[in-house]
């Protein structure tokens, strides 16, 4: 989970810039995470502005109605990335990411899996299998 430090930009205040982003708890004032989302709109500020201050891709995800948090600010999956594919506490890893589309709904590895992301979500799948970020062999115990 990522928390961000923002503040009103002094040139347009009606826009904030992010000063700083940590993926440990912060609960200081002007720290926000997927918990302070009450709109799309408000994480896609927070993802622009975290992308311009690391210069990395951060997007918006929205998980639906009916989910809690349901907005959420996360890194993009990047070109090279180390991912694996997971279920029910089965993972096995499948090389790294080859091709992006522009859309970000398909991400094809290197070893041929293509996931496809699930409308505005931070989930790509491959039928009932998600991507996750890093290689993992993992298996499930309890069974």
């Amino acid at each position: 989970m990522n928390f961000f430090k923002t503040q009103q930009n002094p040139h347009a205040p009606a826009h904030i810039i992010v000063v700083e982003v940590s993926d440990q708890v912060q609960r200081a004032d002007g720290w926000v995470s997927r918990h302070d989302f009450k709109t799309f709109e408000q994480a896609q500020e927070v993802a622009d502005a975290a992308s311009r201050f690391e210069g990395v891709d951060y997007i918006a995800t929205d998980a639906g109605d009916g989910c809690y948090p349901r907005f959420d600010v996360i890194k993009a999956p990047a070109h090279s990335d180390a991912v694996s594919y997971y279920f029910n506490g089965d993972s096995y890893p499948c090389g790294y990411i080859k091709t992006i589309s522009k859309t970000l709904k398909k991400i094809t590895t290197t070893e041929g899996q293509v996931f496809y992301r699930r409308g505005n979500t931070g989930s790509w799948k491959m039928k009932c299998w998600s991507m996750i970020d890093g290689h993992h062999n993992d298996r499930n115990p309890h069974f």
